[in-house]
């Protein structure tokens, strides 16, 4: 049976589990049970869950926020036995038409790159991430180029954080993420962006820190179609629509 183990104390991420486990007929449990696994978020009260899963090779379902600012908050990504989507496979782009979301020409200029870093949590508990992240790209990034680096800090608050993305991407010559769903905001407003992260969504979309002069710039119309293919409303969750696309 599906268990899903929600971050102890965090609303939203019961109420994402319980719409997954309504959709595919499982249970919430807060003690590891063999089988496939469910989570929105992890911390300390449910890493143990986490790791045993892990360990056992249950197949994992990994709930997050919408790959498109647009729609956060109304349209959720899940993979299974990833973080997020490879952004590989075919669309016929009617789910990303139907969000509205302009895509940019490429930019042929920019001043700066932005970093944008997960939190050390994050990186150490999900990406098992061991060093400082931030600061070895940031080295990497001024032997490769000479053009001024802006850091973002990282916050929980996402709705406050985002809504100054716009103004560092605001001549940008570039983003340099893990794996943020910055990227993709990056991509959709044609900044070139830079992904470390083997299973980030954008990463067949991105270049090198050593390429950071001359990143690649490729077609993105199916790319995002897929993204949008893989994610979900909250009625999607609850009536076994995402179930039955992840599972089929």
């Amino acid at each position: 049976m599906v268990t899903a183990y929600p971050v102890a104390g965090k609303q939203k991420s019961l109420d994402l589990c319980a719409a997954f486990i309504r959709g595919c007929g499982g249970q919430i449990g807060t003690r590891y049970r063999p089988g496939p696994a469910v989570f929105y978020g992890v911390d300390h009260s449910n890493e143990d869950c986490w790791r045993q899963a892990q360990a056992a090779g249950d197949d994992i379902y990994y709930i997050d926020n919408s790959y498109f600012d647009a729609v956060r908050q109304r349209s959720f990504r899940v993979t299974k036995n990833r973080l997020q989507h490879s952004g590989t496979g075919v669309s016929d782009g009617r789910r990303f038409g139907a969000l509205g979301i302009r895509v940019a020409p490429w930019r042929d200029h920019g001043e700066h790159v932005v970093v944008c870093p997960q939190s050390d949590l994050f990186m150490r508990r999900i990406a098992g991430y061991d060093g400082n992240w931030t600061a070895g790209v940031v080295r990497r990034l001024k032997a490769a180029t000479g053009r001024e680096i802006r850091v973002r800090p990282w916050s929980r608050n996402k709705t406050r954080i985002g809504a100054t993305l716009d103004a560092d991407l605001a001549g940008a010559h570039a983003v340099v993420v893990w794996s943020s769903a910055a990227a993709v905001a990056a991509l959709v407003a044609g900044i070139p962006v830079v992904v470390e992260a083997a299973d980030c969504a954008a990463r067949c979309m991105a270049g090198t820190v050593e390429q950071i002069e001359a990143l690649p710039k490729p077609e993105r119309e199916n790319w995002l179609g897929v993204l949008a293919d893989n994610e979900w409303t909250i009625q999607e969750l609850t009536d076994g629509a995402t179930w039955f696309h992840l599972t089929r």
